[in-house]
């Protein structure tokens, strides 16, 4: 029962964080120690690389079915819509450089990168980027405000919208291609693979809600392809009887929060900037780094 907890926690923080861009994957390797799947340490690795890739489908069908909409509408529209045929190529895309630098590279990284510190430093890192990138653009001076002499200033002209597009549907593939390079910093534990799309969506053009749908919706292939692939090398590892339990209970309750979570983000970035999730991802990797020095004392 302790494990199951265990496992339904992990899920609600799967799905809290998998969208948000503070890295599912770094919250859920500081926490491995707190909140063990297992009670044999020598099995606890092996549940926790196969839950930590499972609890994310879930995570992407609550997406899927959230816009379902919309993919339908693209969908139909692929033998007759240019905008449609654009959209899901450049999804495409913006896919193949993960999936070639996640074959090349992820065990290494994982081997090498898969711990608290390095977990803490690009959080911080990545948070500092967020807020640099997000800053909400300062207001011309002049505008609304009246001269000290009880006349009216001069308007000023207004600055150049820097947002080129503001639905996620209509980038570009060149575009979709960078946003894709942009994801590979992602196989970095700590950086966050919505973090690291949606910097670069705002960096190249994209509305902030643009930018976070379309992290969305490079989700679909990029965590399933992801599942798919872990599931088929860990297939004949999977113990059923103890190990099946432990999975539907964090998929679960990942589906649930991520569903609640997606929702209420985009609600979020239309109005507010994101430096909120740049700030608490400097406070964690903070606070990771100094109970990690006290540690070593």
């Amino acid at each position: 029962m302790f494990h199951l907890i265990c496992a339904i926690l992990k899920g609600l923080l799967e799905g809290v964080t998998e969208f948000l861009p503070i890295s599912s994957t770094g919250h859920l390797i500081l926490i491995r120690d707190l909140l063990p799947l297992s009670g044999d340490p020598a099995d606890a690795k092996r549940l926790d690389d196969l839950f930590d890739i499972v609890v994310q489908f879930p995570a992407v069908l609550a997406v899927a079915i959230l816009y379902r909409q919309r993919l339908w509408a693209a969908a139909r529209g692929l033998g007759t819509s240019p905008d449609a045929r654009r959209f899901w190529i450049g999804l495409g895309i913006a896919f193949v450089p993960a999936a070639i630098f996640g074959k090349l590279f992820h065990d290494r990284i994982e081997e090498l990168l898969f711990a608290p510190v390095p977990v803490a430093l690009a959080l911080i890192v990545g948070g500092a980027i967020l807020i640099l990138v997000d800053r909400e653009p300062k207001k011309p001076a002049g505008t609304g405000e009246a001269e000290a002499d009880g006349g009216s200033a001069p308007a000023a002209a207004p600055a150049p919208d820097a947002n080129r597009w503001t639905r996620a549907e209509a980038v570009p593939w060149h575009v979709a291609l960078q946003i894709g390079l942009f994801q590979c910093l992602a196989l970095i534990p700590g950086t966050s693979r919505s973090g690291a799309t949606i910097v670069g969506g705002r960096l190249l053009g994209l509305s902030r809600e643009a930018a976070a749908e379309y992290s969305f919706f490079l989700a679909l292939p990029t965590m399933g392809a992801a599942f798919v692939y872990k599931l088929y090398k860990s297939y004949k590892l999977i113990h059923w009887g103890t190990d099946g339990p432990i999975l539907l209970a964090g998929s679960l309750v990942s589906f649930v929060t991520a569903w609640i979570v997606v929702a209420l983000f985009i609600r979020f970035v239309q109005k507010h900037s994101l430096a909120v999730f740049g700030w608490y991802r400097i406070g964690l990797g903070s606070l990771v780094l100094v109970v990690f020095w006290f540690a070593q004392r």
